[in-house]
């Protein structure tokens, strides 16, 4: 880190060119693991956008309202690109939760046993920002980030992106057919995924 903003800073570019690929795949090896494929919908395009961010923090460096943003990085590495990972995990999953087309409840049908807790995490998600309602949905979406990745996979799938558990018509996509199994077993995910965040159900 020190090695590319003293580059930059110099013009030395050859410094730039022999130091940032080495930064950048210790971040891509970091990514790998932290968000993997299967964690998240789309997790290859999330790891590309972390790293075009943060790539674009060396462009800014010096500069703007932060020029000296990247200090924290040239002390604690592995502490401040996680802290920029997680920021960046959460806003795809709070921009999947706002475009994601959910059904409208039925009201003639028979509630499962964890409708009501999903209900009210989807309601956090879709709540106007507030700083109280940030530190909820912040929570929310560690608790969702820590599930077993099972779980995990149903709740966004079904309760984020608003795929149907099942469906009769063969050629639908849902999150039984993106999971690879039945929709008995999506709806057994989500059963025990719910006991898991049960906790955020009446502090929404």
């Amino acid at each position: 880190m020190h090695l590319v903003r003293h580059g930059r800073r110099t013009g030395d570019q050859s410094l730039i060119s022999l130091a940032l690929p080495v930064l950048l795949m210790r971040c891509e090896a970091n990514l790998f693991v932290k968000v993997p494929d299967g964690q998240l919908p789309e997790a290859a395009t999330i790891r590309e956008e972390i790293l075009g961010a943060f790539g674009e923090l060396f462009a800014s460096d010096g500069t703007g309202e932060a020029p000296d943003e990247l200090d924290f990085y040239e002390c604690k590495f592995n502490r401040a690109f996680r802290f920029f990972r997680i920021d960046v995990v959460r806003r795809e999953i709070a921009r999947l939760a706002k475009v994601a087309q959910m059904p409208e409840p039925d009201d003639e049908a028979e509630q499962g046993p964890y409708d009501e807790v999903f209900a009210r995490v989807s309601e956090a998600f879709r709540s106007p920002a507030t700083q109280e309602g940030d530190v909820l949905r912040g929570e929310i979406y560690d608790a969702i980030l820590a599930l077993p990745p099972d779980e995990r996979d149903a709740v966004i799938l079904v309760h984020v992106m608003g795929y149907q558990e099942e469906s009769d018509d063969p050629d639908k996509e849902t999150a039984a057919t993106r999971c690879d199994c039945k929709g008995r077993t999506i709806r057994n995910r989500l059963t025990r995924a719910a006991a898991k965040l049960a906790r955020f159900k009446e502090a929404l």
